[in-house]
């Protein structure tokens, strides 16, 4: 899912870049183009990836060693979540391409809409509260579903009433119907990225495997602590967004100087925030991981062992995520990707593989903080004396229509 998803965001990472760029140089109709060849590209690459992930869904989970126990359960939800990503394709890219605009409190206070839906229509799904079926682990993946729809229609219904740029109305829908030319450059431009998902994801298909095979319980800690991960790198992720918005529109106006005042500050925000939610997650103890895993036993107890070992290596991911944000934004694409794969399969996978005879599965664990710490070396290496800042701007490169 996060494969595909990789794949999705770089066309909105592509879009918004172009955005940003565009409204930095004046240019509103280039505004209107992307947005309109972007939205149709995802959404029917959505529909491509929900139907062939519902066939798929056995060959995929049996390849990942998923153990026989939650065998049939994962395969049910894995076919429901595919059927979210039409919608949750062209929510992201909406996201991504209001962020280019400067935008970020919509997406925001939306993202919370699709959050607070989740969290209130999956668990009644799935143990029939209310006098509703309780449709066990299909209640999740179908009110993971709901909730992103009511999202997605409601961020739209929003957009068209305010009549924001990105809003297409009369003349204008003709951009729906994809210009070939742009959706080329933004493909172009994406498939770094996607192949970045491909490589990270592929890697944690790897690490995933082994963890698997050291049983159900390893793998059920695994899966509780990874829970926590996402909210420790959230944060930095949101400041991440903003600083590629920022620094695409001052890219377009030729203001160098403030493009490197983002890139330091907007890291320095990152790494205080991150470190701040791996700090709660420490403070909180055994609290947060109780969402997802039963109180007492060996469960719990290897969960809090794995967030011993790998939280606090995510800070340094907020360094890596800014000024990859920043190249970007002047459409360096291909570096930060060549920089996660060397992050991914030269450091973390050898690492954990090297090390699994002599550490058991704290290799694995061990494996996270290795590559955080050696992907923001990277990144700050290239930001500092890489070519990024000599491309041209992404819209230059297409004819006005």
């Amino acid at each position: 899912m996060y494969m595909m998803m990789g794949a999705v965001m770089g066309i909105g990472l592509a879009a918004g870049v172009a955005i940003g760029q565009s409204i930095g140089s004046g240019d509103a109709q280039a505004v209107r183009r992307v947005v309109g060849t972007s939205i149709t590209a995802v959404a029917a690459f959505g529909m491509l990836v929900a139907a062939a992930g519902w066939m798929l869904a056995p060959v995929l989970l049996d390849r990942m060693h998923v153990p026989e126990s939650g065998r049939d359960a994962a395969i049910t939800y894995l076919r429901l979540i595919c059927l979210q990503m039409p919608s949750m394709f062209v929510y992201i890219v909406m996201m991504m391409t209001l962020r280019g605009t400067g935008d970020a409190k919509t997406p925001f206070r939306f993202t919370l809409l699709w959050i607070g839906l989740g969290l209130a229509l999956s668990p009644i799904l799935l143990t029939g509260a209310f006098g509703l079926p309780a449709l066990g682990i299909a209640g999740v993946a179908i009110g993971a579903l709901l909730a992103n729809s009511l999202a997605l229609l409601a961020l739209v219904v929003t957009l068209y009433r305010r009549d924001v740029p990105i809003a297409l109305r009369g003349a204008d829908l003709r951009h729906f119907v994809p210009d070939l030319r742009l959706l080329w450059l933004l493909m172009k431009r994406a498939a770094p990225m996607a192949l970045e998902s491909f490589i990270v994801q592929g890697s944690y298909f790897v690490l995933l495997s082994m963890v698997n095979e050291h049983g159900a319980m390893t793998a059920a800690a695994y899966s509780g602590a990874a829970q926590l991960w996402s909210y420790v790198q959230m944060p930095s992720q949101a400041v991440a967004s903003s600083m590629a918005a920022m620094a695409a529109m001052n890219i377009g106006a030729a203001r160098w100087p403030r493009v490197e005042s983002i890139a330091l500050k907007g890291c320095a925000l990152g790494v205080a925030v991150t470190t701040l939610a791996a700090l709660l997650i420490y403070a909180l103890g055994d609290r947060p991981l109780l969402l997802f895993l039963p109180q007492g036993g060996e469960t719990l107890e290897k969960a809090r062992g794995i967030n011993a070992i790998v939280v606090w290596g995510w800070v340094a991911v907020s360094i890596t995520s800014g000024l990859a944000a920043v190249v970007r934004a002047n459409s360096a694409m291909l570096a930060p990707t060549l920089i996660f794969a060397i992050t991914m399969w030269v450091f973390r996978v050898p690492f954990a593989m090297a090390l699994e005879p002599v550490l058991g599965e704290a290799a694995i664990w061990w494996s996270f903080p290795v590559g955080t710490i050696s992907s923001a070396l990277l990144a700050w290496g290239y930001f500092r004396w890489g070519g990024w800042r000599d491309n041209p701007l992404m819209m230059s490169r297409v004819k006005k229509g």
